[in-house]
C-alpha cells in the first residue's frame, strides 16, 4: 500500500516542493493526492504530476487528467482497433418498469474480471436504461427493442444506482470512457450491442450468471411481463420481484426459444413434438425453483393478488461473446507469440 507519510516527506527540491509540508503536519496536498486517486483511478505518479502541473488546483487537475487520458486514450485505441474482442460481460440495470441490458467485448477474460472494466460495464447499462424513455414512438405492448449504439454511444455516462460513483467527477460521454478505458487496460474494447425494455405498463426482471457481482456476467438475461390491463407494476411487492427475478433466471439458465406455443414456427422433423414444446417454450418449461411450469407459477402468483392473469410479453438472453469468430490464422499467431517462435508462413 502506499505511505502518505513518506510521500509527504520525500522530495525538498523545486521539482518536488509541492510536497515538501511545514513543521505542522498540513497534509491538504496529500489529501487532494488521496482524492485525485480514489475518483480517477490514476497512478500515483500520475496524479502527482497533475497536480504540479497545476499548481495543486484540485478541479484543474482532474481536467488535465481528463484531457491526458483522451490523448492516451485515442492512441491505445488506434492501435488496438484491428484486435478481436470476443470476451467481455453482459450488464444489466433495472428501474421500476424498465430494465436494459448490454454486451461489452474485451480482448482477454483477465480484463473483463478487472473492476474498471466491470463499472464500465454497470454504467453503460443505466445510461442505456434511462435514454429508453427517449425512443420514439413507445410501443403500445411492452417489449425489448435495441437501441441504437450511435446514440447511446453519444450520451453522457451515467453512474449506476448499485454504485458511489463520485458526484464530482466530470461528465464524458460512453464512447468517451470506452476509450479511457482502453488507455487503461491497454485492450481493445467494443461496445457490442444494447437493448431496452419499451412500453408502459411492464414488470422487469433481470438476471446475469457467470460474472463477479450482481450486474454484471458471462450470461444475462431479460423478462418483461405484466397484469391484462396493466396497473400492476407500481404496485409490484417482494414476491413479484422475486417471481421477476425467477423468471428471467429461467431464461438465462434454460434458453427457450419462444414464450408460448403460439409463437412456435417450426418444429425440427428429427425431434419429439412434445419434448421439444416442452423445452423449448418458456411456459411450458418447468420452473427452476419448483412448483410447476412456468406457466402454472404465473397463474398461482396471479391467484394471489385476487385473480390477475399474468402475461409474459418478452425476454431477451445474451451470451457473451456469441457469433464472434476468432480467425483460426490468428489464433495460430497467437499461439507462435507466446512460445516466443516466429510466425510461419
Amino acid at each position: 500500500s502506499i505511505s502518505f507519510t513518506r510521500l509527504r516527506l520525500t522530495g525538498i527540491s523545486d521539482k518536488n516542493r509541492w510536497f515538501a509540508t511545514s513543521a505542522r503536519g498540513d497534509n491538504s496536498v496529500i489529501t487532494l493526492l488521496k482524492r485525485l486517486r480514489e475518483e480517477t483511478q490514476v497512478s500515483i505518479t500520475k496524479a502527482k504530476e497533475a497536480l504540479q502541473l497545476n499548481d495543486n488546483n484540485y478541479d484543474k487537475a482532474l481536467e488535465w487528467l481528463l484531457e491526458d487520458a483522451k490523448r492516451s486514450g485515442a492512441t491505445r485505441a488506434e492501435k488496438v482497433k484491428g484486435r478481436i474482442a470476443k470476451e467481455g460481460l453482459i450488464g444489466i440495470a433495472l428501474r421500476e418498469g424498465g430494465g436494459a441490458i448490454v454486451e461489452v467485448n474485451s480482448e482477454t477474460d483477465f480484463v473483463s474480471r478487472n473492476t474498471i472494466f466491470q463499472d464500465l460495464v454497470t454504467r453503460i447499462a443505466t445510461t442505456a436504461l434511462f435514454l429508453s424513455s427517449d425512443l420514439s414512438p413507445r410501443a403500445a405492448r411492452p417489449r425489448i427493442t435495441d437501441i441504437p449504439l450511435s446514440f447511446l454511444e453519444s450520451s453522457p455516462l451515467l453512474p449506476h444506482p448499485s454504485t458511489t460513483t463520485a458526484a464530482s467527477a466530470p461528465s464524458i460521454t460512453v464512447a468517451e470512457s470506452i476509450v479511457d478505458t482502453i488507455g487503461n487496460l491497454k485492450e481493445n474494447i467494443n461496445l457490442r450491442r444494447a437493448a431496452v425494455v419499451d412500453g408502459e405498463g411492464a414488470i422487469v426482471g433481470g438476471y446475469v450468471h457467470g460474472g463477479g457481482e450482481s450486474w454484471t456476467g458471462r450470461y444475462g438475461g431479460l423478462v418483461v411481463f405484466g397484469a391484462d390491463g396493466g396497473g400492476l407494476e407500481s404496485k409490484a411487492g417482494e414476491d413479484i420481484k422475486k417471481l421477476a427475478r425467477g423468471l428471467a433466471r429461467q431464461v438465462v439458465g434454460l434458453n427457450p426459444e419462444y414464450i408460448d406455443e403460439a409463437s412456435v414456427k417450426h418444429i425440427p422433423d428429427d425431434v419429439d413434438k412434445h419434448e421439444y414444446l416442452a423445452e423449448a417454450v418458456l411456459l411450458n418449461q418447468g420452473y427452476l425453483l419448483g412448483g410447476g411450469s412456468v406457466s402454472q407459477i404465473l397463474q398461482k402468483a396471479g391467484e394471489g393478488l385476487g385473480g390477475v392473469k399474468f402475461s409474459i410479453f418478452d425476454f431477451v438472453r445474451w451470451e457473451c461473446g456469441e457469433g464472434i469468430e476468432k480467425p483460426l490464422e490468428d489464433f495460430a499467431t497467437e499461439v507462435m507469440k507466446q512460445a516466443n517462435l516466429p510466425p510461419s508462413h
